[in-house]
Order: structure tokens, then sequence, then C-alpha cells
């Protein structure tokens, strides 16, 4: 059954003929998703023991997300185990993610313990849905996937991407039902992404193996239904046992900004925000959403210079005077994020008298690091190896500073 009560989405699908149609300029935009799950209030629910599997396991997300990070999941664990110890912090009982993408981190953290519950947020209506559903109706998704598997992908050639031409074109009718509309957007969400090159919602992205299939990697070459179904219930786990306590569409700041209304028995201390942000060089092939100065959903990402990016500079400026409790950043490594005074510059949070008195901000110092990592896709880097700066409010002291977790001196000194 649904979440309203309507009989399970497994069925008929509509076809296209099997004819290789031409690719759409641009991926379809799903106008919206449900703001949360359900509504439900979780802040006062019990959590339940895990007893999935994949809590240890290797590999966890449902998604291939551009621009994934290698590694850099464990080190953000190792900070925040580290920031446990002190009488600062203590215990996690929440980590929020708002560009939560494929929300390997979060998966990851809540398994290993290292945190007790997660909160995943995406701007992205796909991406969002996708979460939402895998969560809460579960193995309705699951046998929907099979199906998709069983009637499309694993006939590969003009069927397989006769299917990807239509979830490309694919957008909700009008009159359709709110369950019954973030259903197939999840479901659009994980076709494109696992027959997509890279995993990528992008216009110019086309199925795995191209138009005409000669590639030894044929477009159903990421599509392991075994695996995908374990991974997706252990989301649907995750969420059964309170870990995963809700998903959210919605933008940086509105997630930000309304987790002390529903967790305020959590802040300042026993909430963390891990916040990577896209960027922009070239993330409009990466990402539905863009991350650039406008908001425009397939608005071409010139590379522009820092002090254009206002949406950066806004994200610094929110996190740096108005964060309500502790936060953990990733980004490339620029010398500009640490010598601007509009983003990284400063050492300690300069939040206004105001905001210290009507919102209870704290003048947290900030600390940063840089880290070595491995990118699957990035915006800046191409594949290999890369530097990305950690910069956080989680108590000084307790911040590593080894081989793993270097001082910026040489980013800022190039």
């Amino acid at each position: 059954m649904s979440l309203d009560g309507s009989p399970g989405n497994i069925g008929v699908r509509p076809e296209l003929p099997i004819q290789s149609s031409r690719l759409p300029n641009r991926l379809v935009v799903i106008p919206s998703a449900p703001r949360s799950i359900s509504g439900r209030a979780t802040a006062g629910k019990e959590i339940r023991p895990l007893s999935h599997p994949l809590a240890i396991g290797r590999y966890q997300t449902p998604l291939r997300y551009p621009g994934a990070k290698t590694g850099l999941s464990s080190l953000i664990g190792n900070l925040i185990g580290a920031a446990r110890g002190s009488s600062q912090v203590g215990k996690i009982d929440l980590l929020v993610e708002p560009f939560a993408g494929g929300a390997s981190t979060s998966l990851r953290l809540v398994g290993a313990g290292v945190v007790n519950r997660i909160l995943l947020a995406d701007a992205d209506p796909l991406v969002a849905a996708f979460w939402q559903v895998a969560a809460a109706e579960t193995e309705n998704f699951v046998g929907r996937m099979v199906e998709e598997h069983e009637r499309y992908v694993a006939k590969g050639g003009d069927v397989a991407l006769s299917r990807w031409d239509y979830w490309r074109a694919w957008a909700p009718s009008p009159g359709m039902g709110e369950s019954s509309a973030r259903f197939e957007t999840a479901m659009k969400c994980l076709f494109l992404n696992r027959t997509t090159f890279s995993g990528i919602l992008h216009g110019s992205a086309g199925p795995i193996g191209g138009r005409k299939q000669e590639s030894a990697y044929g477009i159903g070459c990421r599509f392991n239904v075994d695996a995908l179904s374990d991974r997706i219930r252990y989301v649907g786990h995750l969420y059964d046992t309170n870990r995963l306590v809700d998903v959210w569409c919605k933008d940086w700041k509105d997630t930000l900004a309304d987790v002390p209304e529903w967790y305020a028995d959590l802040i300042p201390d026993r909430v963390v925000a891990y916040l990577d942000p896209p960027y922009l060089e070239k993330s409009e092939k990466l990402y539905q959403k863009s991350f650039d100065m406008h908001h425009r959903v397939g608005a071409p990402v010139e590379d522009l210079h820092w002090s254009d990016n206002l949406m950066h500079y806004r994200l610094a400026d929110y996190l740096t005077r108005r964060m309500q409790f502790r936060w953990v950043l990733s980004y490339d490594a620029k010398p500009e994020l640490l010598q601007s005074r509009f983003l990284y510059a400063a050492d300690q949070m300069t939040p206004s008298v105001a905001e210290r008195e009507l919102l209870g901000v704290k003048q947290w110092r900030i600390t940063k690091r840089v880290v070595s990592l491995r990118y699957t896709a990035s915006a800046r880097q191409g594949r290999g190896a890369a530097e990305e700066v950690l910069i956080t409010t989680l108590p000084p002291s307790r911040v590593p500073l080894d081989e793993d977790f270097r001082s910026v001196d040489s980013i800022i000194s190039r």
C-alpha cells in the first residue's frame, strides 16, 4: 500500500514505440515534490537498533552521483567522531545533509554509528522524490524497479533506448495525484541515474553505450537489480528504525532554518550539518539544478569569477553569521575560498548582537583542513586525485591535524 492507502504502484506502464527517437534537448523538469515524506513529527520518536547487513557494507547508496568523492565519507566520519569526545559536543544525535545527492556520507555515518540519525534534503525534486519513495514505499519501489528492468533494460537495444527516451520526456500529467506523481518521479530518477552516462541528469548526457549501443558496456551495465534492491531496502530500514528521520524537498537555506524548529532540543551541539555544495564550473552538466547565482533551472553556467558567485557568498554569509548549530563544509581547494572575507577567510563566526540574543547563534571558532580525495566525475578536476578543503565549527581542539587532515597554508600560498 502507498502512503495514501491506495493500491501498490506496480502495474502496466505506458510505452513508447520501439525506435531510436531524437535525444531531447533537455531533461524535462519536474515542477515540484512534497516538502517532506509525510509531514510526520519525528523529533521525539525512539530510534531502534540497525539490523541490515549494508549498515557496514561497502556500497550503500542506490544512486550513482556525479562528482562523488571516494574516501570523503570516512574522513567526515573521523572528523565528527573526534568531536564526540569533547565536552562541548558529546554525542551527535542528528546529521543534516542539505545537498543530499547520493547521500553516501549520511548513509555511511549512520550505519557506522558515528551519528544516531540523519535528515536528508535536496532542492532537486527528482532527487528528493527518490529518497522519499525509497524510504516510505520501499517494497513497492523495489517491485517497480524489477519490472522496469525485466520489461525494458534487460532486453537492451531499441527496447531499452525507447524506455530511456520515455523517462527523459516524462512529467506528471495534469490532475495526477501527489502520491502517484512522487512515485513516478522517483522511478524516473532511478532509471535515468542507472542508465545515463555517469548518472548525470542533463540534456547533453546520453544513455550508457550510446545511441548505437555498440560499446561493451550497454545501457543496463549499471542496473544491477539485486544490489539495488538491497540498497533501497537499506534506506527503508533506516526509515523504519527512525534512523532516517525525514527527507525534505527544500533548498539549503530553508533546510538550515527549519531544523531548529523541528529539532529544538538538539540545538546547538547535538546536531551537525554536512554541506557539500555543487561546484559552479560545469555543474549544469552534472546536476539538474545548477548552483548559479540566479537559481535558474537548466541555465548555462559560465566560468564566473568568485566575485560574481552570489549564491556561494550567500551560503558563506549564512554559515558564518546565522547558523544555529555546528557545521562541516567541503569545497574544492581554491585559494579564493580561504582568502576572501566574503567567503571563509574568517577564523570565527561573527553573528550580530540580535542574532546572538534572539537566535542563540554562537561565536564558534572556524577550523580549516585540506584532504586528498579521488573524484568519480569532478566538475573541476576530471577523474582522479584532487584536494578538498574541509571547513568546520566543530571544537578546534578536536579537529585532527595529521597526514590525513593537513594545514591549509599550502592552499593559501598558491
